[in-house]
């Protein structure tokens, strides 16, 4: 699910059974983030409910009581039946959610992973060259739908952000199959690193993979480049190399 909004805030979006208002799931907030992109899967067991409640609240912290930015009513069951149509949903007050609906099987398979990026082009040097990159990593699985020239981009996974630094490490991590990839080892990813700050997310560069890939592409060491993959971003009549994405780790494990 995706919004937008006017102003800066730390949204995060509540899920309901419009039948009982019964809370099927909730995601995480997003700091300061105009268009907030939540990762989190929300399970609907049975179409039979066929509408669900979707509210958007602004996360306070605990400094006071968080605050509804709007809500939407879902029709689950045409968003299921049409994948490959995106549902805007009116949240009034400016705001537009954005929902996509797939089916799901549970598994008990996940991808544990750990990157690393090396070379990260450094895009917040400023005229004195003091600043760096503050870069984080997201993986997107990626739906086409060739009848009609479309595709949805579903990000399931965001790094922590570490602060000034073009060579980072990211914490080891695990996704859940389903979720990295349907169960599809062969379903396209891609895979962004961005530049954070409170005001602004810019994407430094990308690349195209999927999960048989990542799981081949492990490296011998840290520094390794032999096996990394390369974030690339459009320049003026060609691409240009902004980054390697270096794979400490990759591996299936049965929970």
């Amino acid at each position: 699910m995706a919004g937008a909004f006017k102003g800066v805030s730390d949204p995060y979006a509540k899920v309901k059974l419009a039948s009982n208002d019964e809370v099927i799931g909730q995601t995480k907030s997003v700091k300061n983030c105009l268009n907030p992109e939540w990762i989190e899967p929300i399970y609907v067991e049975n179409l039979d409910d066929t509408h669900v409640l979707v509210e958007v609240w602004d996360d306070n912290r605990g400094k006071e009581e968080d605050v509804l930015m709007g809500k939407a009513l879902v029709n689950i069951k045409e968003a299921y039946e049409q994948p490959e149509v995106t549902n805007d949903e009116d949240l009034g007050g400016g705001g537009v959610l954005k929902v996509h609906v797939v089916p799901s099987e549970k598994t008990n398979t996940s991808l544990v992973f750990q990157f690393r990026c090396l070379d990260v082009k450094n895009i917040e040097g400023g005229i004195l060259g003091f600043g760096k990159t503050d870069p984080y990593v997201e993986i997107a699985k990626v739906y086409n739908y060739p009848d009609i020239g479309t595709k949805h981009v579903q990000v399931v996974y965001r790094s922590e952000v570490i602060p000034n630094h073009l060579n980072p490490y990211y914490e080891k991590s695990a996704i859940n199959f389903e979720e990295l990839c349907d169960g599809d080892q062969n379903m396209p990813l891609q895979l962004s690193i961005w530049d954070y700050s409170t005001r602004k997310r810019t994407m430094v560069g990308a690349l195209e993979t999927d999960t048989e890939n990542l799981l081949e592409a492990v490296a011998e060491g840290n520094g390794d480049k032999s096996r990394a993959l390369r974030f690339l971003t459009m320049g003026f009549r060609k691409t240009h190399v902004v980054g390697h994405l270096v794979v400490l780790e990759a591996r299936l494990i049965d929970e």
